[in-house]
């Protein structure tokens, strides 16, 4: 009977789901609204009665949409993307985190909440929604402007960010503290978790996904996906960390794959599904009885996070270099919270070091802000033109002088010649990248020790060699990156000294002081580094002669074995490089010879805007063609020549390489923007 009451609950929820998604469709409100409404409707804390009588089947059901929602962001995410991120979003994203969760977390101390429910409050509201965000700019046909690339930018960083704050959030919901010394600590772990589940990931994942790829199969390649997915969100349960930042780290590193989009086709389903069901849960989880006396504390939170964010992201976006008039338009485009403030307010209840209310406050923002989304993104180009207009003269001028001083600074960096200093701040970033591949390998034998140690024979623990094992394990993976380090850093102190007191042109030698500094730094470092080596394994390695008796034949091990560990490492960056560097498959799309399609978009001054595609004489100038035409989310599908252009249409140039240059150079002349 129990299997039949959760096909009973399914079927409500599902069926709730779809008409309050399809009421919200016919009213041009995101799906995720309708998902909440749902919940509301068929929850336990809806008079008179509740329609789902297994609730706990139905929240363990909603993990699952947890993980898959959380591995849809990820593979969405992508380094690359990372890569392409500018100043502005890095600095608007920072800004807009730091002060929403600042904001919040007084207002909670304001309200006479706990500091936990404070530090919780700030946290929820910190965080922006991508998938309300991206659905609200598609619906909109705004996906290709300016201000959207700023945007999505902004939420690659608070992607990040938002990540980084769980692991922080877990271990400070478990302890119940957070001093220096244990939030160094966590974010040390952290960040050795995302490098070495990135680095191994760029290394395994690829060649794993190649093998399911070549069965042919679609479903041994779902499944082989679907396992990653779980096991990296397990993974990451067990080192303490949530299932949620596993999730995403998988979706991470599958987005490098080159079967990417089919990848992403083939869970989409899934993630569908429960992403529905998370959604559902969620609003069966707000209870009302708060709610009392508690509206003025909804409403407040509501107008806090419009003003808030609106304000917080658009002074980012101005300090990153914007102009006045985009920064708005990316403040009103932030302006809500969604799925990553539902996670953070699930990971406090699963905790238990949350209040119920507040869970139920953040579902009622979400929704709340959700609905104002595509009406602030709607306007805040007026409000942008109406703010230039209207705002003191000093206001504006001061924001003209500041961009253009970035725009001077980066150039001037741009200009001088420091090749040396460039090069040792490549150095100085492999050596911090390599250190914490080395923290990685041994914090997860001392994890895996910790987490496993005890289902091994007594005999094994009580013998005193069992954590050292696991040392062991983690210092031979571990070796290779050793050797890589210490050749780095021999490099960088050969660098320093060169700069610092170069070399005698007369005499061809260098000078004694050269020789002394480099000395002294080399063995400066190397100290250092045992230093931390030798933290890093105390988990591990109790006793002071067993400490060193172990790293006195790994040492060796290293010295004997010198050239093969530096060709195992060559092997590694070259795996690696490869995989960075291999592009997504199209997914389908087989475009004939050495063709091509680029898009462009019409500036609102070109001189093309009026005019019909005859009078632009596209094909007899370059032989290129405009296959389609995207107007305002509309696509026009092989216009006729008659067709008239008008600003913002984006036009899809298709023909040879050469042909297409030759359009793009012409389109340009004319008036338009690349996207």
């Amino acid at each position: 009977m129990h299997g039949l009451e959760l096909v009973q609950d399914l079927a409500v929820v599902m069926a709730a789901a779809a008409v309050a998604t399809i009421l919200c469709q016919r009213l041009r409100q995101p799906v995720v609204l309708g998902y909440i409404l749902a919940g509301i409707v068929v929850g336990p804390n809806t008079p008179p009665f509740s329609l789902v009588t297994d609730e706990k089947a139905i929240k363990t059901l909603s993990e699952l949409g947890v993980i898959l929602l959380m591995f849809s962001i990820g593979i969405h995410f992508s380094f690359r993307k990372l890569r392409e991120v500018g100043l502005a979003a890095v600095v608007a994203a920072i800004v807009e985190i730091a002060g929403m969760f600042l904001v919040g977390y007084e207002a909670g101390k304001f309200m006479g909440w706990s500091q936990m429910d404070s530090i919780f409050l700030g946290a929820v509201l910190s965080i922006s929604s991508t998938t309300i965000i991206a659905k609200a700019l598609e619906a909109m046909g705004l996906l290709r402007r300016d201000f959207s690339r700023l945007v999505f930018g902004i939420l690659i960083v608070e992607d990040i960010l938002a990540v980084a704050m769980l692991g922080i959030l877990a271990h400070l919901g478990t302890t119940g503290e957070m001093d220096l010394a244990s939030a160094g600590t966590t974010m040390l772990s952290l960040t050795a978790f995302l490098v070495g589940v990135a680095v191994v990931g760029f290394l395994v994942v690829p060649r794993l996904i190649d093998l399911a790829d070549k069965t042919k199969l679609e479903e041994v390649l779902l499944i082989t996906v679907l396992g990653m997915i779980f096991g990296l969100s397990l993974l990451a349960h067990k080192l303490g960390f949530s299932v949620a930042l596993g999730a995403f780290l998988a979706g991470a590193v599958l987005a490098e794959v080159r079967q990417v989009k089919r990848i992403d086709r083939l869970v989409a389903p899934l993630k569908d599904v429960f992403s529905a069901i998370f959604f559902t849960s969620s609003g069966m989880l707000i209870k009302f009885d708060f709610l009392r006396g508690g509206w003025g504390v909804v409403a407040g939170i509501i107008l806090l996070v419009l003003v808030g964010k609106i304000f917080f992201s658009g002074l980012g976006a101005l300090l990153g270099g914007c102009e006045l008039r985009r920064a708005v338009r990316v403040g009103f485009s932030l302006a809500q919270i969604g799925e990553f403030s539902f996670i953070i307010a699930g990971l406090g209840i699963t905790l238990g070091v949350m209040s119920d209310r507040l869970y139920s406050i953040a579902v009622l923002v979400s929704a709340a802000t959700t609905l104002t989304t595509p009406y602030l993104i709607g306007g805040s180009a007026a409000s942008g033109s109406w703010l230039e207009e209207k705002a003191p003269a000093w206001f504006t001028d001061f924001w003209k002088t500041y961009r253009s001083w970035m725009h001077s600074m980066s150039a001037a960096s741009q200009g001088r010649h420091q090749m040396a200093w460039g090069l040792v701040r490549k150095l100085t970033g492999q050596l911090l990248l390599q250190l914490t591949l080395i923290a990685a390998c041994l914090l997860s034998a001392a994890a895996l020790w910790r987490t496993y140690g005890d289902r091994f024979p007594e005999r094994f623990a009580v013998a005193n060699w069992g954590a050292p094992l696991f040392w062991a394990g983690g210092a031979l993976v571990a070796l290779p990156v050793v050797v890589a380090w210490v050749r780095k850093f021999h490099a960088l102190a050969v660098l320093l000294s060169e700069i610092a007191f170069p070399r005698d042109e007369e005499r061809g030698q260098a000078g004694p002081g050269r020789k002394l500094s480099q000395g002294l730094f080399l063995g400066g470092g190397y100290l250092l580094f045992a230093l931390i080596l030798i933290l890093l394994s105390a988990p591990l390695l109790p006793t002071g002669k067993l400490l060193l008796g172990l790293f006195g034949l790994v040492a060796l091990l290293a010295i004997l074995a010198r050239k093969r560990l530096v060709y195992l490492y060559s092997q590694g960056q070259a795996k690696i490089r490869e995989t960075w560097e291999t592009p997504p498959d199209q997914d389908g799309l087989n475009l004939p010879g050495e063709s091509t399609v680029h898009v462009h978009q019409i500036d609102p001054q070109s001189l093309l805007i009026g005019k019909t595609l005859a009078d632009t004489q596209l094909r007899k100038r370059t032989g290129a063609v405009i296959v389609a035409i995207d107007r305002k989310g509309k696509n026009l599908v092989s216009p006729g020549p008659d067709q008239v252009l008008e600003a913002g249409d984006q036009l899809f140039v298709f023909g040879e390489k050469e042909q297409v240059r030759a359009a793009d150079e012409y389109l340009r002349s004319a008036g338009t923007t690349e996207v």
